[in-house]
Formats: C-alpha cells, structure tokens, sequence
C-alpha cells in the first residue's frame, strides 16, 4: 500500500514533540504519561514495579497498569472491571499480535514509538483497536504524507473501516485531483467497488477529460467483465454521456 520509492524507512515520531499539537481534552494525559515516562523507562526492562503481566500469543509483557490506564481506555476498563481484581496478574489480549503490543506498550511508557511503512498498517489497526488516539494519529499524518498515485486508492480503501476523516479526505482529493494518473498507474484503482468509483465520478471537482473517464471506467469494467458491465450506463451517464451510443462495446 505504501510506495516503495519513498526515501523514508525508520522513521522516527516522537510524541513529547507534538505534545502542543493535541486538543485540550488530551493536554493532562500527555502531560501525565511525560512525566512517568523518564522513570519508567529504566524500570521497564528489568519489570521493577510491575503489577501485573500482558500476553499475547504467549508472549508475556510487563504491565505498570496506572501507565497503560493513563494512555488508553481499554486498558483503563481492562484492570478496572469488575471481573478485575488486585491479585490478578496475567492478562491476556486476543486480536493483536504480540509485535504490536511491543510498540503500543513502549508508547505508553517512553512516550514514543517507531511509525515505518513496514509496520504502519498494522500499527494503525492496533492503535483504533485499543484506542491510543496519539498513535492513529501519528499513523495518519504518516500516511497523508506519503501519498502518491500508487497508494492513494488503497489508502482510501483503507480509511473506510476505520475512523481516520482527515486522512480520508486527503486521500480522496488526491485521487480527485490525480485521477486521469490514478487510473493509469494504480494496481488497485481496479479494486474500487462500484459504490466508490460512481462516488468519484459524480463529483463536480474532478478535473479531468471525458475520454480519460471512458477509458478509466473501461478499464474498470473489463476487470470483471461479467458482474461489472452492468453498471457501464449509470457510470458512463455521471459525466452526462450519451451511453447508449458506448453500449455496444460490451454487447457481446
């Protein structure tokens, strides 16, 4: 999903830097987890003060829960159920995998985290999963940064299973704007379902000729020809063509 041209491998997002970023809402949990976080990083390798263990795939994490509750709501409802007591040390967490949960924790108790085109997917995901808003949106400014004719599509495809509005939006005006490129260069343009490319096409801002929308719904269609033909009248018709006169290009 990520173009592989970009120069920009390991990069590195430090959260302390962004803190005058945040919304207000979120002033007094940054501010809390700065603090704690010189102190606990030299804890957390040797799990002085731990109480209490994460696993995930069978690989157990030190938990300092007042750290982990400070920077997301499920693990603030996790150690604060009912079913949740003092002596219960083992936590396990299904829906990650134990990777993910390295760089939510090291968040949580360092304040930073790594965001890579290898990784930001599955980071992101997890990030939504367990609510760590500061992470969703470092993920989404990584990906709004580095998108281009190839990614763009799946970016946007991608956007749609998860609340990420402005990285959304900048996905579908670059495709708007780039859309005649777009269809010619992206693997995935053919993978946009109906809904989605009639969507695209309605728009007034795109900017584009109308022999470029032909031969992109062309192209389109003869991906799956036999479910797709149906649809050539009504996308051929966003741009006011007289689709008739195109149909007997699939009339056989």
């Amino acid at each position: 999903m990520i173009c592989g041209s970009s120069n920009w491998h390991l990069l590195f997002f430090n959260l302390q830097q962004s803190h005058h970023r945040r919304v207000s809402g979120k002033a007094r949990e940054r501010k809390m987890s700065a603090v704690a976080c010189p102190a606990f990083h030299g804890l957390c390798p040797e799990g002085k003060l731990g109480d209490g263990i994460i696993s995930v795939d069978g690989i157990e994490f030190i938990a300092y829960k007042m750290i982990l509750s400070s920077c997301s709501p499920y693990f603030r409802a996790l150690f604060s159920s009912n079913w949740s007591n003092a002596e219960r040390k083992v936590y396990k967490i299904p829906g990650t995998s134990s990777e993910m949960m390295r760089l939510l924790m090291e968040y949580a108790y360092t304040g930073t985290v790594q965001v890579t085109d290898d990784n930001v997917e599955s980071l992101l995901i997890a990030a939504d999963q367990f609510n760590v808003l500061d992470i969703v949106r470092l993920c989404c400014e990584f990906l709004k940064s580095q998108l281009c004719l190839e990614n763009c599509v799946g970016i946007w495809r991608f956007t749609g299973y998860y609340y990420c509005p402005d990285l959304r939006e900048a996905a579908h005006e670059f495709i708007l704007h780039h859309f005649e490129e777009v269809s010619r260069v992206s693997t995935e343009f053919v993978a946009l379902s109906f809904n989605d490319l009639e969507r695209l096409l309605e728009k007034d801002e795109l900017p584009v000729k109308e022999e470029a929308v032909f031969e992109a719904v062309l192209k389109w269609v003869a991906h799956d020809l036999q479910n797709r033909r149906q649809h050539v009248v009504v996308l051929l018709g966003k741009e006011g063509w007289k689709c008739g006169q195109k149909g007997f290009f699939f009339s056989k």
